[in-house]
């Protein structure tokens, strides 16, 4: 930033009392420099002076409040300049705006988080979000999950205000349906629109399945705070509001961690910058001694297996405690689907579901052991690699959880998204 002829500092000057939909100006420009990534913008307020009206000004004037001078200004680069002037000339009616080049001699700032500091939860959040009326029928909302492959829809009223959330957990827990919808998507067409024309007979409304008032996150949140609540509260993913409290969009895990991951990519040779007091390591967040099964393991001992862990992953070893490959719900029911006649793969995935492992008699004949079911080559990542590196790898691979392995190999845990969370958030 030490070239006069690239970088320039932006010079807007407007009234105290100036609003524009019945919003400060001052905040409203702030808001655009700060969403085009401008790094840091100031606001002054002058003592007393006057504009192209000749109407002088002063602290001493019993009018001070609404009609002080104000002054904004920042320094970035001129092409950053060139794409937010044509948003301020929109917004600024009455005042003006200026640029001056300038040559920056020292620049220092504070260290900042894992996350870019211009960003809040608007640049990252999911706009084209799946939307209901409290009214809307079981087999719609079902459908849409399906269809748009989602894991939890908004309700909203007739004013757009959110006054409920329905996820997978919900229409298990509330009796809407025996199979969640995340399984159903592993079914064959057929068993798929079995499940709907069930479906169509509930006579259950969003408003019973929902559950009301969901915390939501204001959409000018920074990324640090949005991952602290969703860490504090255990949620995947939460409703975005805009003003007035109306959806704008969803926030989740994964649209967090995508944007660390790509500051990972730019940055390779920058360690990951994470709130004082953050876990560190992997080891700090993964969770330890988690069930496992051997590779040569009867199918049934899997899936007891499975349906006892937190995530719905088991890791399959060697004899030396090596992890080769991971077996969740989803691949049970994928390679059942090969084996197994519609009614019974139905009856798998309901047990999967409800947690329910079902007897070995009933499902032997799919598959024998748990190295025909596991997905494998597994992705590791080591106990005292940085929290960084678990982030990369789940990204890069698209996967939601990896075992955890010492420096000799051996398996010890695994790690998931929320507990990357947690350190991001400054959680420990």
């Amino acid at each position: 930033m030490n070239d006069s002829g690239r970088t320039q500092q932006l010079w807007i000057y407007i009234g105290e009392g100036d609003s524009l939909g019945g919003r400060s100006l001052a905040q409203q420009i702030v808001d655009v420099l700060r969403d085009a990534g401008c790094p840091g913008a100031t606001v002054l307020r002058g003592v007393g002076g006057y504009g192209t009206h000749q109407v002088i000004h002063s602290e001493m004037a019993i009018d001070i409040a609404s009609h002080l001078p104000l002054v904004i200004t920042v320094i970035d680069r001129a092409d950053r300049m060139a794409l937010v002037i044509p948003k301020l000339r929109d917004l600024v009616s009455e005042g003006m705006i200026a640029i001056t080049p300038v040559e920056v001699v020292f620049h220092s700032q504070r260290e900042g988080g894992p996350f870019p500091r211009h960003l809040t939860v608007a640049d990252v959040m999911s706009r084209d979000v799946a939307r209901v009326a409290p009214e809307e029928p079981v087999v719609h909302i079902v459908n849409l999950l399906i269809e748009r492959g989602l894991r939890a829809v908004a309700v909203v009223d007739g004013g757009g205000q959110v006054v409920g959330i329905i996820t997978d957990s919900d229409l298990l827990s509330r009796g809407a349906q025996n199979l969640s919808v995340r399984l159903q998507r592993s079914l064959p067409l057929s068993e798929r629109a079995a499940q709907a024309e069930a479906l169509a007979a509930q006579p259950q409304s969003a408003a019973d399945l929902m559950t009301p008032n969901p915390q939501t996150i204001p959409e000018h949140m920074s990324l640090a705070q949005a991952a602290a609540v969703m860490a504090g509260h255990d949620r995947k993913r939460m409703p975005v509001v805009g003003a007035g409290g109306h959806l704008v969009g969803m926030v989740s895990r994964s649209d967090l961690l995508k944007t660390v991951a790509e500051g990972l990519r730019q940055r390779p040779d920058e360690p990951l910058r994470l709130p004082e007091g953050a876990p560190a390591t992997v080891a700090d967040v993964m969770i330890a001694g988690p069930k496992t099964v051997r590779a040569e393991a009867p199918v049934a001992d899997a899936l007891d297996a499975l349906l006892e862990s937190p995530m719905r992953r088991v890791a399959v070893l060697d004899e030396n405690q090596g992890v080769l490959g991971i077996i969740t719900d989803g691949d049970v029911l994928r390679r059942a689907s090969r084996r197994l006649p519609p009614s019974a793969l139905s009856q798998l995935a309901a047990w999967l579901s409800a947690g329910k492992g079902p007897a070995a008699l009933q499902i032997e004949g799919y598959g024998r052991l748990a190295s025909e079911t596991m997905s494998s080559p597994a992705i590791t990542v080591r106990a005292d690699a940085p929290v960084a590196e678990a982030i990369r790898l789940m990204m890069a691979h698209k996967v939601k959880a990896l075992p955890v392995v010492d420096a000799d190999g051996t398996f010890v845990g695994i790690v998931g998204r929320a507990g990357v969370l947690t350190a991001l958030g400054g959680k420990a």
